[in-house]
């Protein structure tokens, strides 16, 4: 049952204080560690009392009296998070839904909120399991696999690219490492920035090879472990890596080290257009004059497969809490590779700290979280994870940028109400991933 695996994994997490190797680049120390958590779903209002989770005495913990109390997200916290998510859709989006988990030692609470519809023309209410695209948030799970794989001695992060997949790249095979694939410090050129539109052929198989392949028809955009550059060819390569060592698919590792011990049973790596159902509808704005209609234009079924390795999967909002959750709290990697993990390694122009998968963010009441975002045309997603509070939304997104309503709703959500804020930053200053390739010119501004 769901809710004693969530409680499992609140008991079994450690909180840490992670300190590792770094790369000739900007060191800091990653100071942040986070608890795993999650628990039974809320919708907007207080639980009744006879679901036990309101009115029973604090459970007993051994070698101690009495747990403490179990957190309790305040009537005005879920009203403010449930004005937040209606501005996300307001400002650009179909749909929207997002999951709040609040923990300490003696138990969790949760806000589960959705906002706008499924799918456009049938005024659906979004499902708050609803099945999505979580774009780059997948990359931490082929970090953590290729991590694990290190720490089982098949390879080692300093490994030069050559040394497993001798001859697949054109440009600095023999010096970068794995380490600067994981942490975007290769220099390599974004594969998906010179690719065809998704529309073009929603239903085409493409060969990690392939994208790779892109990759190599562009130099490098600064020397190996000099400098810091978001590039989806790190992991396309990463996946390949991960082939490599163990003679088996990409999705197969994913599925048995981490989606099957995890119980995240609505996570899956498909390999054709097909979302699973429950699902919340993407869409794409394109111009009268491109000949398409409707528009927006449904973009929710693709092949994937221009994403392997970087952004192939999809999930619910639960379930990444669980994941994010499990990976921070240690039930994921060992001590040592959890340290690599969260060892800053670079720090970009918009004061993101770069760990291997992950990144490092101090948001602007000071709170100091490990997140990812996710950015594919339609689909938007935020994962954001302090040592008490997890936060993960999925945004159905149609115009090119709404992230500042998206960090409204990150703010709600893991600021303290009390805490005092610094200047807020202009929109430019978020930490998020631009949409690229042929279809961001579509998009409305």
């Amino acid at each position: 049952m769901r809710d004693g695996r969530f409680v499992r994994q609140i008991l079994r997490s450690v909180f840490r204080s992670p300190s590792g190797r770094g790369a000739p680049l900007i060191f800091v120390s990653a100071a942040v560690a986070i608890a795993a958590v999650l628990a039974l779903t809320v919708v907007l209002v207080t639980r009744p009392a006879d679901d036990g989770s309101r009115d029973t005495p604090p459970k007993q913990v051994a070698g101690n009296d009495t747990a403490p109390p179990p957190p309790r997200l305040t009537a005005e916290e879920r009203l403010r998070m449930q004005r937040a998510l209606n501005n996300v859709v307001t400002d650009g989006s179909s749909g929207a839904v997002a999951e709040l988990v609040e923990t300490n030692p003696g138990g969790s609470d949760v806000w589960n909120g959705v906002a706008g519809v499924a799918q456009r023309g049938r005024n659906v209410p979004v499902d708050p399991g609803a099945h999505f695209r979580i774009a780059s948030l997948s990359k931490p799970f082929a970090s953590a696999v290729l991590l694990q794989l290190v720490g089982e001695g098949k390879a080692d992060l300093d490994d030069p690219v050559d040394q497993h997949l001798p001859g697949v790249l054109e440009h600095g095979g023999d010096t970068i490492t794995l380490r600067m694939l994981l942490s975007h410090t290769s220099g390599l050129f974004s594969y998906n920035r010179d690719m065809p539109s998704v529309l073009s052929d929603r239903d085409r198989v493409w060969r990690p090879e392939e994208l790779v392949a892109v990759a190599n028809r562009h130099e490098p955009v600064f020397e190996p472990g000099t400098d810091v550059a978001y590039s989806n060819t790190n992991y396309v390569l990463v996946g390949m890596v991960i082939e490599a060592l163990t003679g088996r698919p990409y999705s197969t590792e994913i599925e048995n080290r981490i989606l099957k011990p995890l119980d995240l049973t609505e996570t899956s790596i498909p390999d054709d257009p097909v979302m699973p159902d429950p699902a919340l509808h993407a869409y794409l704005a394109v111009p009268p004059s491109s000949g398409m209609a409707p528009q927006p234009l449904d973009i929710t079924e693709f092949n994937p497969s221009r994403w392997f390795g970087t952004a192939q999967i999809v999930s619910t909002v639960s379930d990444i809490n669980t994941f994010y959750a499990a990976l921070f709290g240690g039930q994921v990697l060992d001590q040592p590779m959890l340290k690599e993990m969260q060892t800053v390694v670079a720090i970009d122009s918009q004061g993101v700290g770069y760990g291997l998968g992950p990144k490092h963010y101090t948001l602007t009441c000071g709170v100091k979280v490990w997140m990812h975002s996710g950015n594919i045309p339609g689909f938007r997603n935020w994962s954001v994870h302090s040592k008490e509070r997890h936060f993960t939304m999925f945004q159905a997104r149609y115009q090119k940028n709404p992230d500042p309503p998206a960090w409204e709703i990150i703010e709600t959500a893991m600021c303290p109400a009390d805490a005092p804020k610094e200047p807020e930053p202009s929109p430019s200053d978020f930490p998020s991933e631009p949409v690229t390739g042929p279809e961001h010119d579509r998009g409305r501004s």
